[in-house]
């Protein structure tokens, strides 16, 4: 089904370009027609790069997810930038910008593809002064709210310490540039008001007299960011400093006959996990771990150990599958961007033991078609009520055939949520586990 990106209009305010002046010495001097941008993408799934286009003139393609441009010359004035996903020109964001001359500028995409922002913000700022840094926080986080960042000395209790930006707004016109001390800094953000870091970052070097935009934005995760930062320089470089964190959840999807304990980095972390349960997100640090499975009625036999590697700022679930002789894991990423508006999205995934692929039915109307097995790429926006839910009827055939191995009657879906529905066990005894994932 083709996507559409709905048109966001930026209003901006238009300057004269070419100004008289006189030095005093009856020389008129004309001010510079030249602008400089910069474009950065952080939409996290249109699912192929961006071409954007200025005047509908080629400006820069193949502009991937993360993908931080240094600043390129512009004609100052009245423009506007659009934004196609890569072989669908008719999916597009348009924004209007008025642009002045010897002015640098930030041209930044952000949010999910089914509700994108795209705005140009103003680099301009003012010096510092000694041993100062200016700093500019962005929340281009969809989902998360309101953030509060901090900038302090490496491992500073965050219970001691005010926010050095507070209160800041998802897709806010940005304000002004705060002026901090200059250190090798370590960065956190937390929702606003709250000491729940949902990023960490090794410490950084801000320099004497720089400024910087801390771009605050989701990778897809129900509750952890990740962070741009753009330095405002001659040339515009920036960095992605990739948080320290990562979540995950586990789902048993065995035909283990009793539930299941999960031991990570050699302590019980989880117990006691059913056939087709679900545990919640489970924060912990980025980077490699390992996991030790065992049955609760066979505690000290192992049944699978599992090394996974978390992603940055990401959520995933692990999906263990077979019987206590061969049990194995499956790692997932997970999207858990907040669906259009109006929506619920609900992702199935076929964690059967045996069926190679499902078709699934929604309101006896077929959805998806030959869903493999281990597979979650899929995921539907169904309209929803958002506050009682609305109840939908799912329906699992085998692949191609009239053959339904289970249904699910009524399953109550609220608008702005994003859901799980797991598929579990044997075609001759199937199961269903749904989660709410953000």
């Amino acid at each position: 089904m083709r996507l559409f990106l709905s048109a966001i209009a930026l209003a901006v305010a238009t300057a004269t370009l070419l100004v008289g002046c006189n030095t005093g010495n009856g020389v008129v001097t004309v001010a510079s027609t030249k602008s400089n941008v910069r474009i950065v993408n952080l939409i996290p799934n249109a699912g192929a790069p961006l071409v954007v286009t200025l005047d509908d003139e080629p400006f820069a393609s193949g502009v991937a997810f993360q993908s931080l441009s240094t600043y390129q010359s512009i004609k100052a004035g009245v423009h506007t930038f659009r934004a196609f996903v890569t072989g669908a020109p008719t999916n597009v964001i348009a924004t209007g910008v008025a642009t002045l001359g010897e002015a640098n500028y930030s041209y930044l995409m952000y949010g999910p593809i089914t509700a994108p922002v795209a705005r140009i913000y103003d680099d301009t700022f003012s010096d510092p002064g000694a041993n100062n840094f200016n700093v500019r926080v962005i929340n281009a986080a969809a989902g998360i709210g309101l953030v509060d960042v901090y900038l302090t000395a490496a491992g500073a209790d965050l219970n001691r310490v005010a926010p050095s930006v507070s209160g800041v707004e998802y897709a806010a016109v940005v304000s002004p540039f705060t002026t901090l001390p200059v250190g090798n800094l370590q960065l956190r953000v937390t929702p606003a008001g709250s000491k729940e870091v949902i990023y960490d970052s090794p410490p950084f070097n801000y320099q004497e007299r720089a400024a910087y935009d801390i771009v605050v934005y989701t990778r897809g995760s129900a509750n952890l960011v990740n962070v741009a930062l753009l330095s405002i320089d001659g040339a515009g470089t920036g960095t992605i400093i990739d948080s320290l964190l990562s979540q995950f959840k586990v789902v048993n999807a065995s035909t283990v006959a009793s539930p299941l304990n999960v031991f990570f980095d050699g302590v019980l972390r989880l117990s006691n996990i059913p056939i087709a349960g679900a545990t919640g997100y489970q924060r912990t640090t980025a980077g490699q771990h390992t996991l030790r499975v065992e049955a609760t009625a066979t505690p000290g036999a192992t049944l699978l150990t599992y090394s996974p590697i978390l992603l940055p700022a990401m959520d995933a679930s692990i999906i263990l599958e077979g019987p206590a002789g061969s049990l194995q894991a499956v790692l997932l990423p997970d999207n858990n961007l907040p669906p259009g508006p109006g929506n619920a999205r609900v992702r199935v995934v076929n964690a059967t033991a045996d069926v190679a692929a499902i078709d699934v039915f929604v309101n006896f109307s077929k959805q998806i078609s030959a869903l493999p097995q281990n597979s979650g790429a899929y995921s539907l926006e169904l309209t929803a009520d958002a506050v009682t839910g609305t109840a939908f009827q799912f329906s699992f055939n085998v692949a191609g055939s009239a053959q339904t191995l289970l249904t699910l009657p009524a399953v109550t879906l609220v608008a702005t949520k994003t859901y799980t529905l797991y598929i579990v066990g044997p075609a001759t005894a199937l199961k269903a586990g749904l989660t709410q994932d953000n």
